[in-house]
């Protein structure tokens, strides 16, 4: 057996059992709007929504649209956070601007997560998230 292989069933083993405990959870990625930090159908891992700062990327939970929101953090205004895709293109105003979230922005108590960083670098496995994705469709 190669190091490459064992390297690739240590971090397999890794992901289960940050998975299977619940101290980490996942979330599928569907859309362009956080390109280039996350492409479409990439799977993502968050934790509780503690020590949410300016910059980090927050799961939510769209009030308006009750669609689920992974966007980053560009502005806190007490218990709420205003939140924008990375992409320019697609979004180039923050979400209460254009209607994703409340004016004020995402109450604290709206937010399910926070995407998981080491280093300052986002953790996400491109394509695997492609699963999830097909599976919620059925």
């Amino acid at each position: 057996m190669k190091k490459s292989d064992i390297v690739i069933i240590i971090f397999i083993a890794f992901v289960y059992i940050l998975f299977f405990t619940n101290i980490i959870t996942t979330a599928s990625v569907e859309g362009v709007s956080m390109y280039p930090v996350f492409q479409n159908g990439a799977l993502t891992f968050y934790g509780p929504p503690e020590n949410i700062h300016y910059h980090n990327v927050i799961i939510y939970k769209s009030p308006k649209y009750g669609i689920y929101v992974i966007h980053r953090v560009v502005g806190i205004d007490g218990n709420h956070y205003i939140t924008q895709g990375v992409d320019n293109i697609s979004n180039p105003y923050p979400d209460n601007r254009i209607g994703l979230e409340p004016p004020q922005g995402i109450p604290s108590t709206d937010v399910i997560g926070k995407v998981t960083e080491v280093n300052g670098y986002i953790i996400s496995i491109p394509y695997l998230g492609y699963l999830s994705i097909l599976f919620s469709y059925l």
